[in-house]
């Protein structure tokens, strides 16, 4: 925000330069006045809340600049002012709103020039108002085209994220049926066995049951452990703790991403998780360092260590690219860097 009023400051001492430079070279009704300047300074700092309500600079570069044209001052780099705004308006706008403005902005600054034509108002007037439309359509369209490229980027990201929810709903699944299935047919083996033996050999018939109770809770166990993967505390905080009972040296800086998603917490922690296991495995005798933050939307994670971890997969969705697959995923960036030491750096956005 700070930046937003020391550019539009600038700004505005760059117009009324350039407005006073041009007022030395025009015959206008009226010379350039404190009130002149005055104006010329509104209308180019209003657009320092062209992040926060991109529709009042517009409105108050449009208003100011109009009124300055009929005042009767000469014609100068205010209008750029109108320029910039339009810009700002349309790449953060909806194009039926932009276009709107586009029409309305296009239609006040050429009527307000109408009074300066000294009665003509046959073609000159007509030229007039196409000249202030094409005057800011060029950026409008500019404008435009960066809100339609912005949304374009907004409806990919929601596609990998529901792809990579679909994909880890596939995954579990697997899992689920994996564990179940295998499970239930031991289960239901044994159970044929039992049926058969249970009046000839009631001992073979004891061993059938105790094998289902066996099988049972070991299927009920695997079970409780892929919910428990699924539901478990992303505990960045715990996971650290974890390795440094290892004998891991591990210096953490973590903000406790108040304001993030779920989805961004999980992914983070996978990849915490992830990296320090690489540590453990490959340099217990390094010094590890985590950063886990909220920077602007995102979460920023990164994980290094002073020693060499080598970046092998050791199986589907494990190691450096598994960590890549669930990042890039989720429409975020993943970078390994190695020499000196060993880090991963990743951002996850919402």
């Amino acid at each position: 925000m700070r930046r937003d009023w020391l550019l539009a400051g600038g700004f505005a001492v760059a117009v009324a330069v350039g407005g006073w430079r041009a007022g030395l070279i025009q015959e206008a009704p009226r010379g350039l006045d404190v009130a002149g300047f005055g104006l010329m300074v509104v209308a180019a700092l209003g657009l320092g809340l062209r992040r926060v309500a991109p529709l009042v600079p517009f409105g108050v570069a449009v208003g100011v600049s109009s009124v300055y044209v009929l005042l009767g001052y000469p014609f100068g780099p205010i209008l750029l002012t109108i320029v910039w705004a339009m810009f700002e308006y349309a790449r953060r706008r909806p194009l039926r709103e932009s276009a709107l403005a586009l029409g309305v902005g296009a239609g006040v600054s050429a009527l307000a020039v109408l009074p300066r034509l000294n009665g003509h108002l046959d073609l000159l007037a007509f030229g007039l108002l196409l000249w202030g439309a094409c005057w800011l359509a060029v950026p409008w369209s500019l404008g435009a085209l960066v809100y339609m490229r912005r949304q374009a980027l907004v409806r990919e990201r929601a596609e990998l994220v529901r792809r990579a929810v679909l994909e880890e709903r596939i995954r579990v699944s697997r899992e689920v049926h994996d564990v179940a299935g295998h499970g239930f047919a031991v289960v239901a083996m044994q159970a044929g066995v039992a049926l058969v033996v249970l009046d000839e050999q009631p001992g073979q018939a004891r061993d059938a049951l105790r094998a289902i109770r066996d099988t049972s809770r070991a299927a009920l166990d695997e079970l409780r452990a892929v919910i428990e993967n699924i539901d478990a505390p992303a505990d960045v905080d715990a996971l650290v703790e974890q390795v440094r009972a290892g004998g891991v040296a591990v210096e953490l800086d973590y903000d406790g991403l108040v304001g993030a998603g779920e989805r961004q917490r999980r992914i983070a922690y996978e990849v915490v998780r992830e990296a320090l296991t690489n540590v453990l495995k490959h340099s217990p005798l390094a010094r590890a360092s985590v950063s886990v933050r909220l920077d602007g939307g995102e979460v920023a994670v990164t994980v290094s260590n002073d020693g060499e971890v080598a970046g092998r997969v050791e199986s589907a969705g494990r190691g450096i690219e598994g960590m890549r697959e669930r990042v890039e995923g989720a429409g975020g960036s993943f970078e390994v860097r190695r020499g000196p030491g060993f880090a991963v750096h990743a951002r996850i956005p919402k």
